[in-house]
C-alpha cells in the first residue's frame, strides 16, 4: 500500500486537466499595426471585495499577431489582486513587431464584488516619451448599454453580473461592477459543497475535503496552489485510503491572520487540526511547500507522522544546495520588481 501511496503522488503531478467554471473576464481590442515593436504600458484601477478568500481579480493583455499566434501575453495570475482598495496596477512590455491587435481587460474568479475603473495605455513612440492611446469608455461613464459596445465579456457565468456602477469608482463618478456575491461554483476538488468542512485552528479557519476510507492519508500541496493541485491523485487514492485534502492557510478557500508563512507555521496549523479530527499516526504526502511542511511536521511531531513521502521539497535552503546561478539570476529579478508596479 505503500508503494501506492509514492506511485500516485508522481502520477500527473502537477496536472491540472479540469475546466475551471469560476471566472470571468471582459476584453476590448485596439489595432496594433502602428504601434509594433514599441513598449507599452497598461494601467487600470481595481479594488475587490472579498467574500471567499481565494476570490481575485487581475488585468491582462494580449497581443495577437498577423500569424493568429499569440504574441506577448499577462494576465497577473502570478499577481492575484485581493484589495478592498482602489489601486492602480500596471502591466507592461513590448508590442511583437507582427502585431496585428492588442487585446486587453479586467479578469475576476470566484465570489467577490470587482470593481474596474480608469483603464489606460500609453506607447513609447520616442526614448522616454510616453503617448496615450484614446480608449472609448476607459473610465465606464456612459451607460451599460454603450460600454457593452465597446467592452466584450468573454465569459457570462450565472450570478456574475457585469454593469455600471455609482457606488465605487476612482475616477469619475463611475466605475465597472462584477457582483459575483452570489456565484456557485460547480463542486471540484477543492470546492465540494458536500464532503468540504472548515475547522477553526490556531486562529484561522483551514479548509479541508475528505475522501474514501482506510487509513488516513494527509495531502499537502505547492506554493500558491489547493487541493485542485491532486485532482488525479484524490480518485485513486481514495480507493486505499482515508484521503484528507488541505488548503494551506492563505491559499485555496482558508482564512489568514496576517502573521508571516512559515513552514513551522503550518506545520503548527496541521498538527492542530489532525489533534481536532482526533488523529494520530497519519500518513502524509506533499509536493513542494507541502512537502517541507511534512518534513518540518516529521521532525517536530513524530507521533503524528506514520509515513512521509516528500516530493520536490528542501525545508533548509542556504548556499549548499542552491546552484550560484540561481542566485544571480534572483539578484536581477529581484532589482527588477523594485519599479513594478503591479504588486
Amino acid at each position: 500500500m505503500y508503494k501506492i501511496l509514492i506511485a500516485l503522488l508522481i502520477l500527473s503531478l502537477p496536472a491540472r486537466s479540469q475546466e475551471a467554471r469560476d471566472w470571468g473576464a471582459f476584453m476590448h481590442a485596439v489595432d496594433a499595426k502602428d504601434y509594433a515593436g514599441k513598449k507599452f504600458r497598461l494601467e487600470a484601477a481595481v479594488k475587490v471585495q472579498l467574500i471567499d478568500s481565494n476570490a481575485d481579480a487581475e488585468i491582462w493583455a494580449r497581443v495577437d499577431r498577423l500569424d493568429n499566434k499569440t504574441g506577448f501575453f499577462n494576465n497577473m495570475m502570478d499577481k492575484p489582486i485581493r484589495l478592498n482598495e482602489w489601486k492602480i496596477y500596471t502591466i507592461s512590455g513590448r508590442i511583437d513587431k507582427d502585431a496585428a491587435s492588442f487585446v486587453f481587460g479586467g479578469l475576476y474568479h470566484r465570489r467577490a464584488v470587482f470593481y474596474f475603473d480608469a483603464f489606460r495605455l500609453y506607447i513609447e513612440t520616442k526614448k522616454n516619451k510616453w503617448d496615450a492611446v484614446a480608449l472609448p469608455e476607459g473610465d465606464f461613464e456612459s451607460d451599460s448599454v454603450a460600454t457593452r459596445k465597446v467592452w466584450t465579456y468573454l465569459q457570462s457565468r450565472k450570478n456574475m453580473q457585469a454593469n455600471i456602477a455609482r457606488d465605487e469608482y476612482y475616477s469619475g463618478r463611475q466605475s465597472l461592477k462584477v457582483d459575483a456575491s452570489n456565484f456557485t461554483a460547480e463542486n471540484t476538488y477543492g470546492n465540494n459543497s458536500i464532503t468540504g468542512k472548515y475547522a477553526k485552528v490556531n486562529g484561522i479557519r483551514i479548509y479541508y475535503e475528505e475522501y474514501g476510507t482506510g487509513e488516513p492519508v494527509l495531502l499537502l500541496h505547492g506554493n500558491s496552489c489547493s487541493i485542485s493541485l491532486f485532482e488525479k491523485q484524490i480518485p485513486e487514492l481514495s480507493k486505499y485510503f482515508h484521503v484528507i485534502a488541505v488548503d494551506t492557510r492563505g491559499q485555496g478557500k482558508s482564512s489568514e491572520d496576517g502573521k508571516t508563512y512559515t513552514y513551522d507555521l503550518f506545520a503548527e496549523d496541521m498538527n492542530a487540526l489532525l489533534d481536532q479530527m482526533h488523529l494520530d499516526r497519519v500518513n502524509v504526502l506533499g509536493w513542494s511547500d507541502g512537502g517541507n511542511t511534512g518534513l518540518i511536521m516529521a521532525m517536530k511531531y513524530p507521533a503524528k507522522v506514520k509515513r512521509l513521502v516528500s516530493m520536490g521539497a528542501n525545508v533548509f535552503i542556504d548556499k549548499t544546495v542552491v546552484d550560484k546561478s540561481i542566485f544571480k539570476v534572483l539578484k536581477k529579478e529581484k532589482k527588477e520588481l523594485a519599479n513594478d508596479s503591479s504588486y
